[in-house]
Formats: C-alpha cells, sequence, structure tokens
C-alpha cells in the first residue's frame, strides 16, 4: 500500500508539473501577443484576392513587421467570405475558415505577424461586394449588432490559438455619420454625440464578446468617418487596456485619389479652395489622435496609422509619403502603408512606379489569370517606404 501511495505521489506531481508548464507557454505565447506592440511596429497592408507565400517572404525581407489582412476579397462559394451571408450570420464558414488557417500558418512559417481585418460584418456589406451601395443596417439594428458579436466570438474562438494574429481590427472605416447625410460627410455638421455614442456601444459589444474566449490578442479599433483622425475629438475609449485606437490618413484626398486630382495638383502645393499643404497642415489635420492620448492617458503604442498612401503616379509622392512617415515617427505611432502589392488593383502598387501597365495585364486580370509584373524595389515612391522601414 505504501508503494501504490508512493507511486499516486509521483504521478499527480508529474500531472501537476506538466499543467504547470503548459499554463506557462500558453501565457509566454499570450505575453508575445501583448508585448508585440509595446515595440513600434512598421507594417502593410495585404487586401489581396489570393495572398501568396512569395510575396509574404518578400514583405518580410523588406522589414514589414506585419501584415493587415483584410480577408473578405478571399474566394468563397458563398456570399460573404466566413459570414456565410452579411444578412443573416448564422455560424463561420468551414471551407472559408480552412482557407484562412492556411494562410495564416504560411505565415506563421514565414514569421510574419497578421492583423485581422474585416471590411463586412452581418448588417454591414462592404460596399464594393453591394453594387457600390453603402449597407448601414448595422448601426440601426441590434439584430445585426447582435450577429457580428456572435460572429467575431466565433472568430476569436478559432483564432486565439495562433501566436501571430496580433490584431483583431474589428471593422474597417466605420461611418455611421452616413446615416445622418448619406451625400456627404461634414463630421462638424453632424451631432457627434448620437454617433459616438453609437459607435461605443457597438464596440463595447464586440469587445466584450470577443473577451469571453479571447482575454489577451488585442483589438484594435477604427475612429468613425472611415477612420478620420478628426473624429478623434469625439472619440470615446472602451473600458480594455488591451486595445488599439487606429486612423488612415489619405488627406488632403483631392491629392491622394486618382479620380479627385486628375494630375491637376502635386504635393506639397495649394490644393482646392487655395489650402496650402505641407507638412505643418498633415500633422494639424492629425492633431486631434495626440489630444485624444493626452486627454484618456493613451500610450503611444496603443496608436495605429491602420492605413495611409496616395495613388502612385501622383506627383510629389515620395515627398508626401517622407512628411507623414516623419509626424508618425515624432509620436511614434505604429503603421501600415496600403497597400503592398495588391492583386486586383495597381494603383497603390509603389514598387511599379509611375509606368502604365501592359494591356495584356489587364486581358489576364479580367480572365483570372495571373500575370507577373516587373517590380522594382528602386522607385522613389518604395524607396522612401522601404527606408522607414528599415529605419
Amino acid at each position: 500500500m505504501e508503494v501504490i501511495g508512493i507511486v499516486k505521489k509521483f504521478f499527480l506531481t508529474v500531472f501537476l508539473i506538466v499543467i504547470k508548464l503548459n499554463c506557462y507557454g500558453n501565457n509566454l505565447q499570450i505575453d508575445n501577443k501583448i508585448k508585440f506592440w509595446e515595440t513600434r511596429r512598421k507594417g502593410a497592408n495585404v487586401f489581396n484576392v489570393h495572398v501568396l507565400k512569395n510575396d509574404i517572404l518578400d514583405a518580410k525581407k523588406y522589414n514589414i513587421q506585419f501584415v493587415r489582412l483584410a480577408v473578405d476579397k478571399f474566394p468563397t462559394k458563398e456570399r460573404d467570405f466566413l459570414i456565410g451571408n452579411a444578412d443573416n450570420y448564422s455560424e463561420l464558414v468551414k471551407d472559408d475558415l480552412e482557407l484562412l488557417k492556411n494562410i495564416l500558418n504560411f505565415c506563421d512559417k514565414a514569421g510574419a505577424h497578421v492583423v485581422i481585418t474585416m471590411l463586412s460584418l452581418p448588417g454591414h456589406r462592404w460596399s464594393q461586394n453591394n453594387g457600390n451601395k453603402d449597407d448601414l443596417r448595422l448601426y440601426k439594428d441590434a439584430k445585426f449588432q447582435k450577429q457580428s458579436a456572435m460572429f467575431w466570438k466565433d472568430l476569436a474562438r478559432e483564432l486565439r490559438i495562433y501566436k501571430n494574429v496580433v490584431g483583431y481590427n474589428i471593422l474597417n472605416e466605420p461611418h455611421p455619420e452616413r446615416i445622418f447625410n448619406k451625400q456627404d460627410i461634414h463630421i462638424e455638421k453632424i451631432n457627434q454625440d448620437q454617433v459616438q455614442n453609437m459607435l461605443f456601444e457597438f464596440y463595447n459589444l464586440i469587445v466584450k464578446s470577443i473577451r469571453d474566449v479571447d482575454q489577451n490578442t488585442p483589438i484594435i479599433l477604427d475612429s468613425s468617418a472611415y477612420a478620420d483622425p478628426n473624429t478623434f475629438k469625439y472619440l470615446k475609449p472602451v473600458n480594455d487596456s488591451n486595445v488599439i485606437y487606429s486612423f488612415h490618413m489619405y488627406e488632403p484626398y483631392e491629392y491622394t485619389n486618382r479620380e479627385r486630382n486628375k494630375n491637376k495638383y502635386s504635393y506639397p502645393n495649394c490644393i482646392i479652395e487655395d489650402i496650402c499643404w505641407n507638412k505643418r497642415s498633415l500633422e494639424k489635420y492629425m492633431i486631434e489622435v495626440y489630444k485624444f492620448q493626452t486627454k484618456y492617458k493613451i500610450a503611444h503604442g496603443k496608436i495605429l496609422v491602420g492605413e495611409f498612401g496616395c495613388f502612385r503616379k501622383q506627383k510629389g509622392i515620395e515627398k508626401y509619403f517622407e512628411d507623414l512617415i516623419s509626424i508618425f515617427d515624432k509620436y511614434e505611432w505604429h503603421f501600415a502603408f496600403y497597400a503592398f502589392r495588391e492583386d486586383c488593383w495597381d494603383g497603390m502598387d509603389y514598387e511599379l512606379g509611375d509606368k502604365d501597365l501592359p494591356w495584356s495585364y489587364w486581358q489576364s486580370l479580367e480572365k483570372g489569370k495571373s500575370y507577373n509584373l516587373e517590380r522594382k524595389s528602386t522607385y522613389l515612391q518604395f524607396k522612401v517606404l522601404e527606408k522607414a522601414l528599415t529605419s
């Protein structure tokens, strides 16, 4: 009997050691997720139909430290990737989830960290997948908010074990302002208390839902009005210490956008109504983010410039990038440029310089065939980004 008792104690001790080691291993992995953003990070947006292993490997060579991955463009047999149908979510689409996990696995093997970004949610179908029409049901109907919370809870439960998934970006560029003004968003003319209460309640619901199953993966929240930095003036932080607040920077839009510019404007210069845009005016446009940090004691490591970019043929683009990045450097904000080797639009693929693409490229794109473009890191548009990534 004494021998049996000794054996039982031995196995009990071994069992407890194994449990502790497992817990330590999990906590080590968890700590790495939390600590990832304690060091300033520089990344890129990958909004591609097909995420290629070679592109991820090349991103690592350029010292791109994380990719902001939008999944909504991925091929699916259903109406909406992962969601199934944004009109009525019930469960994750298994085949879509398997595709996403395969991508995350090869990203992990390449040493690439990933932020998962949703362009669509239940009741909020991405306009490009919706006949270019805004879908604002999410902001009006609690049913879709609950479905979105369930979706993110289901997704977080599946992805929480991936140590290279370092962020859940709940919804790309939310814009509840459109409920009050469908034609154009004038931030100051809209009841921002109403808008921000709406967004806060939605974000709070999603954060709580995710934290039921995943207490550790950082959650990234975009500001309203399409992630405009000016809306940080009204933004309300949620009660979660592991949240990162994000904005996008494409101002002045008349310069950065191909259709608005049409080769009329350069940078730095006076653009529209004689408003002169230079480094000083760019910083002024983003100053509300810093004020938000000061007001709520938000650390620099909790701010992410989730997107910035410019049509690759605009005059002065390299100076525009230099000025923006110097401001991000000043405030120690994380950033991700838009975009890295987007496979369905070439307008912000800076490794292509300012050159027109051959007609054979567009023919291949229409037929759904791949086409090997000649990319170079020596173009000025990309060199300024490459320098920032390695500094």
